[in-house]
């Protein structure tokens, strides 16, 4: 486990902030909000999606804030095509995706007795040759919620470490005052 760090733990902060927005956003914009089981959502709100790593100095102590530390934030590829969207007559959706959409959503099932799946109206090749081409024809509109989050985690980025960078310019300050006080 990395060393406790002040500055760590602010990059960290920051992160899961962008995360939180890019998931607040997604849920705002648009016509349909992200599934409450959504694999992205739970990947950008879990810890595991925002990664910093810090250079060492020379002795071996963490430097502060360097150009060597560093922020990322992994998601699914879902988020860039939710992002960006898809132009019409682009390349079309491979049918195999298309058909795990279907599956892992229940499309094209009717609800029987009980409130069961029953059989259903259209054969699932059917239906996703007919989404394959309605993306391909119409094109998918996106959503557009990656800038704006990073925005909000610069902003964040430079609220917090110009305080932490004002703090230790203030404690060394106040350490020089106290050398000069004591020496004369």
């Amino acid at each position: 486990m990395p060393a406790p760090s002040p500055i760590r733990d602010i990059l960290e902060a920051i992160g899961l902030a962008v995360c939180r927005e890019v998931v607040r956003l997604l849920n705002e914009k648009g016509r349909y909000p992200l599934r409450t089981n959504s694999a992205l959502a739970k990947q950008l709100l879990s810890g595991e999606a925002v990664k910093v790593t810090q250079a060492r100095g020379k002795g071996g102590r963490f430097a502060g804030y360097t150009a060597n530390s560093s922020m990322s934030i992994a998601a699914l590829d879902y988020l860039q095509w939710l992002d960006t969207g898809r132009r019409p007559g682009a390349k079309k959706i491979p049918i195999a995706a298309l058909l795990l959409f279907i599956k892992q959503r229940g499309i094209g099932q009717v609800r029987g007795k009980g409130g069961r799946f029953g059989a259903r109206t259209d054969s699932a090749n059917s239906l996703a040759f007919a989404i394959q081409t309605a993306i391909f024809k119409n094109g998918i509109k996106g959503r557009h919620v990656i800038a704006p989050a990073f925005a909000l985690g610069q902003e964040l980025t430079d609220i917090y470490l110009n305080n932490q960078l004002l703090d230790g310019m203030t404690r060394e300050l106040d350490a020089q005052f106290a050398y000069i006080s004591t020496a004369a």
